[in-house]
């Protein structure tokens, strides 16, 4: 034979080869499937709950439906100087039927608040009035303190939330600022 026939015979040899392999090969797997079907989503096991500054602060609807969201928009203006205490700003409700870990810390701040406002403290407290945990100080100048630390709420307790407001004396009239908390829950 010719070499160049032999190069020709040895490429179809090759060819079939590699076509036998590559039909074995994709016979040769299996398929598995997951399926995740009927995902429902149920109540929160921790949630906010009215208080009795809840209405003043946020109005009737400040807390959503599922109770995990309370927007606090109809806060009355704060005079320059004047320092607004919210005792009883929300409460923190566990109905999720084990302890839970709670970690309420400031995830945004927005506006003008270094040059209107002293303070904003916010404390949560159990049911026998102790404080939780630390405060979260935003201040307007010195060292902030952003989160409350990692609290173990058991099931069936009520917690509630203060918030105190401290506006500068030198406040502008109309100057607001915009806060936003989250509490992750585990």
């Amino acid at each position: 034979m010719e070499p160049n026939h032999k190069r020709s015979l040895k490429l179809i040899v090759l060819l079939i080869t590699s076509l036998l392999v590559s039909f074995a090969s994709a016979q040769s797997y299996s398929e598995l499937f997951m399926h995740g079907t009927d995902i429902t989503i149920g109540t929160a096991g921790v949630a906010f709950t009215a208080a009795a500054n809840t209405t003043t602060m946020g109005g009737a609807d400040a807390i959503n439906t599922a109770g995990t969201e309370v927007t606090f928009d109809t806060i009355p203006n704060i005079e320059p100087g004047e320092t607004r205490t919210y005792d009883w700003a929300v409460n923190i409700t566990s109905s999720a039927g084990q302890t839970k870990t709670l970690n309420m810390s400031l995830h945004s701040l927005t506006g003008n608040f270094s040059t209107n406002f002293d303070y904003i403290n916010i404390t949560i407290f159990n049911g026998t009035g102790s404080a939780m945990g630390n405060d979260i100080e935003i201040v307007s100048s010195g060292s902030n303190v952003t989160s409350n630390g990692n609290l173990q709420m058991t099931n069936g307790e009520v917690w509630t939330v203060r918030w105190i407001i401290k506006a500068k004396t030198t406040a502008t009239n109309g100057e607001s600022c915009n806060i936003t908390l989250k509490v992750k829950v585990e």
